[in-house]
């Protein structure tokens, strides 16, 4: 098959499967479904996926690679340590408060085939990699901890901003705190 069908196909599969979950959460989702959204016959929609719960994977699969292929573009030709962590917090709460993501978080990672957990899992180590790097840089020897308190605390704004809070005040608090605890970090 023409590898841009292929493409386009897939594309159209996981596009029905992201608007089946926007609009009734993942159990919306069917092999049933997904071929009548996109005009396909169940066996092809076989034929790109081996189920739902594939389906369900490649969605979190392509979220977690455009936000750490996106955070790599940005702090790309950032030198400054400091600088390179206040955008890792800026544009994960940007993505973590998207639309587009917040339909990803209502997939269970527990449904889905081991391959794609073990994938979602390095993917995930990767993301974070791009946090610890520059925390080393900035004389951080263990910076597992202060990654994973900076992530929570990333997914706390992204929660208020799901419950009405502003978005550019958020934004803004939770920099401020993040510089300001890294720099405690730094002097004790």
């Amino acid at each position: 098959m023409n590898p841009e069908i292929l493409d386009a196909r897939q594309s159209a599969i996981l596009a029905a499967a992201h608007k089946l979950i926007s609009q009734g959460g993942q159990d919306a989702v069917s092999m049933a479904a997904l071929a009548k959204l996109t005009g396909l016959s169940r066996p092809a929609i076989y034929q790109y996926f081996a189920s739902k719960e594939h389906v369900l994977g490649e969605l979190m699969i392509n979220d977690m690679a455009d936000l750490s292929n996106e955070l790599d573009r940005l702090v790309a030709g950032v030198a400054e340590p400091l600088e390179q962590v206040r955008i890792w917090v800026h544009y994960s709460l940007a993505h973590m408060s998207s639309a587009e993501h917040r339909v990803i978080r209502e997939i269970s990672i527990e449904n889905l085939p081991e391959d794609q957990r073990g994938m979602l899992r390095a993917m995930h180590g990767y993301f974070m990699l791009s946090l610890h790097s520059p925390l080393r840089e900035l004389g951080i020897e263990d910076p597992s901890p202060i990654s994973g308190l900076v992530l929570g605390s990333v997914a706390a704004a992204a929660k208020r901003i799901d419950a009405g809070a502003d978005f550019v005040i958020e934004a803004s608090a939770l920099e401020k705190f993040v510089i300001a605890g890294l720099e405690a970090a730094l002097t004790n």
